[in-house]
């Protein structure tokens, strides 16, 4: 008698012992999915908030914001009696928090395109190109774009 009530505790560990390695598995894959969903979230569809980190970045060398900037290169070059204007600029998700931001702009009968790399994370931004680089270079400099 007394080895079935042992057989019987044992059998009845065992059946614990699945369920709660079972739960375990099962909080264990939830709490994952619930973290990795936050992770995810959070980075997406902040382009206003890429531009606007982007237009209020001021250089080291620049007097200007560089939203401030395109008004200086378009007087510079009505100044000197050519034509910089149509700015447009543009936001798209690159990874995670990275965003790339670009302005487009009309210098006389060409087209020039700068881009910039926008970390929301860290709140930096930076010349992604040569073109970034030169725009962020002060009008005088420059000679008016």
């Amino acid at each position: 008698m007394a080895g079935s009530e042992t057989q019987g505790s044992s059998g009845n560990s065992h059946l614990g012992a699945i369920v709660g390695w079972g739960s375990l598995t099962i909080a264990t894959v939830a709490f994952i999915w619930f973290v990795m969903g936050q992770l995810a979230v959070g980075w997406e569809g902040r382009n206003n908030e890429a531009l606007d980190l982007t237009w209020n970045y001021q250089a080291p060398d620049l007097p200007y914001k560089l939203k401030d900037q395109t008004i200086a290169v378009g007087n510079a070059a009505r100044a000197k009696g050519g034509f910089v204007g149509v700015f447009n600029w543009s936001a798209v998700q690159d990874k995670g928090p990275v965003y790339k931001v670009t302005l487009i702009w009309k210098d006389g009968s060409a087209t020039r395109k700068a881009t910039w790399t926008v970390d929301l994370e860290h709140k930096t931004v930076s010349a992604a190109d040569d073109e970034a680089k030169g725009f962020m270079t002060p009008v005088a400099a420059t000679g008016g774009g």
